[in-house]
């Protein structure tokens, strides 16, 4: 009966003073406001030890990046091409503001280099003031390439909201099948 009793305080002395050690460490940790842009991100930080650490998934978007998550090997890859566009009108000069309610015909000139990884498809998108978005072109990439130019096809498109329009270049990565912000302008009604 006494090596009961032993048994039960020193199983009870360990459960303390593991479980202080666990709050102990807890303690170092706090969650942190992370902002992009001056925009707050919904997934918040944590500080450990006096170091930042942001989850990974929230930046691909707000830094126009390439995610790839491979579970197998427990590593995840960012890529950031450098990727450019102006807009064209349909006499081929170059512009980025509009009247409201005029109807323009316009195409996209996308510039992409500095890519290192595999893609499928590119997508342009226009986003009026009221978050109505329309697919502008849709294409496959055939050639694999690091840099290359992509023109989208002449887009027809009425500027019926005063505000801005935001156009997005989105590429869909090999691997993952996703779709990634990697580009993007906004333009303005007069």
């Amino acid at each position: 009966m006494r090596t009961i009793k032993k048994l039960i305080f020193a199983t009870m002395c360990l459960m303390i003073i593991s479980g202080g050690s666990l709050l102990y460490a807890a303690t170092g940790k706090s969650d942190i406001a992370v902002y992009l842009n001056n925009v707050l991100l919904k997934n918040t930080g944590l500080v450990s030890e006096g170091v930042p650490y942001v989850s990974v998934e929230q930046l691909p978007e707000g830094l126009h990046a390439v995610l790839s998550w491979d579970e197998n090997a427990q590593e995840v890859r960012i890529y950031k091409p450098n990727v450019n566009m102006v807009l064209l009108d349909d006499q081929g000069k170059i512009f980025g503001k509009v009247r409201s309610a005029a109807s323009n015909t316009f195409s996209v000139l996308v510039q992409v280099d500095h890519l290192k990884t595999d893609i499928s498809d590119l997508k342009i998108t226009i986003t009026d003031p009221q978050n109505k978005t329309d697919v502008v072109d849709n294409q496959q990439i055939k050639e694999k390439k690091d840099s290359f130019w992509f023109k989208s096809a002449n887009y027809s498109y009425t500027f019926n909201e005063k505000g801005n329009y935001m156009i997005q270049v989105y590429i869909k990565d090999s691997s993952s099948k996703s779709w990634f912000i990697v580009s993007e302008m906004q333009i303005s009604t007069i």
